[in-house]
C-alpha cells in the first residue's frame, strides 16, 4: 500500500494573505523615515549586511518591490 501525497491547499492560511503586502508597506516606511532622519536602511545584499543611505535609498535596484 503506497500513502496518497497529500496535496497542498490552494489558498494559503488566511491570516497569511496580507503578510506580503504588509512587509512591503513596512519597507516603504523604512526607506522614508530614513531619509526624513538622515539614517540608513540595513540590507542584506549578496549575503553581506549593507546600510544603504542618502541616494541609495531611491535606487530601484536594490528594492524588489519597485518595478525597475
Amino acid at each position: 500500500m503506497t500513502a496518497k501525497p497529500q496535496s497542498q491547499s490552494p489558498d494559503p492560511d488566511p491570516d497569511m494573505k496580507g503578510v506580503m503586502p504588509a512587509l512591503l508597506r513596512a519597507a516603504q516606511r523604512a526607506r522614508e523615515l530614513a531619509q526624513q532622519t538622515g539614517t540608513g536602511v540595513t540590507v542584506m545584499i549578496d549575503g553581506k549586511l549593507r546600510i544603504l543611505s542618502g541616494e541609495e535609498l531611491d535606487d530601484d535596484r536594490y528594492w524588489s518591490d519597485r518595478k525597475p
